[in-house]
């Protein structure tokens, strides 16, 4: 229960770290003195002074401040968790799409419907859809909330609610190609392959926006704009539609040309993994409340 310690020895500074690790905190060490090094090497993390700070803590610990100012402490771990965040965002998002595709593939095997995407349309959806917004995810600036978060132990980047989300996410855009390429097959199964191609690729693109923040809406005024990410989606976009409407490429890629209808419903079926994802948070925020 007691929560300031003054005079205390090596020993017992060492004590109270182990303690608080016992109670499952996670526990950081300030210090900058020979007497500290023991607790600066147990705890979670151990911080030691840059300037005043004796080579002994330096050494044992596993952040230095150079500045010797308290404060920097915060703009690290700020600057920490938003690296940890968008290692997490980008990993979600390519094994999410990664999940999809051959989730797609595995269920049309199984149910034996035909082939809604090609190998080529993998490799394509891989180098363009997937790739260049993973990229944007990495530079993520970090929610408004980023310092109200639970601290995390080593070696959790993989933790349940990633894991799940992948799942999902996954699931939910292999449905939407699966729909696609069976109204397009009842005309054409040339048709059927298109809508599958071009709803599997806008679905992952659009994707992209789910990533920020697993709680926080992206139309909320909390949600921190990336501007790199909506220039990386529109050039995919971009490059989506040249592969599409330019006819050597779009033969290449057995690729044929849809009727306005048929657009229409590539492009609802796209925005589906963002309106389920909006509709899930909505629905946690209010369990919350």
């Amino acid at each position: 229960k007691t929560s300031v310690f003054a005079r205390i020895s090596p020993n017992d500074k060492l004590r109270i770290v182990k303690s608080l690790q016992r109670q499952k905190k996670v526990v950081a060490m300030t210090g900058d003195g020979v007497n500290d090094a023991p607790a600066l090497k147990t705890a979670d993390i151990g911080i030691s002074m840059g300037k005043g700070g004796t080579d002994v803590a330096r050494e044992s610990s596993d952040m230095i401040l150079l500045d010797d100012n308290f404060t920097t402490i915060e703009q690290a771990i700020r600057e920490g968790r938003r690296i940890y965040s968008n290692i997490q965002k980008v990993i979600q998002y390519l094994l999410a799409g990664n999940i999809s595709e051959v989730s797609t593939i595995f269920i049309s095997m199984l149910f034996n419907i035909g082939t809604p995407i090609l190998a080529v349309h993998i490799l394509i959806i891989n180098l363009v859809t997937d790739t260049i917004p993973a990229l944007a995810l990495g530079v993520d600036p970090a929610t408004d909330n980023v310092m109200s978060q639970k601290p995390v132990k080593v070696g959790t980047l993989f933790e349940e609610g990633l894991i799940k989300r992948v799942i999902f996410h996954g699931f939910i855009i292999s449905m939407i190609t699966l729909i696609a390429y069976y109204i397009g097959y009842q005309d054409n199964p040339s048709i059927g392959v298109t809508m599958g191609f071009i709803t599997l690729s806008l679905s992952q693109i659009v994707h992209a926006l789910n990533q920020h923040s697993p709680s926080i809406s992206f139309f909320s005024k909390k949600h921190a704009r990336n501007w790199y990410l909506y220039g990386a989606m529109g050039i995919s976009l971009i490059i989506l539609l040249l592969l599409v409407f330019i006819p050597p490429i779009a033969d290449f890629l057995s690729l044929h040309n849809l009727s306005m209808s048929e657009w229409l419903i590539v492009i609802l079926l796209s925005l589906v993994p963002l309106v389920i994802v909006e509709i899930y948070k909505l629905i946690k925020k209010i369990a919350k409340k």
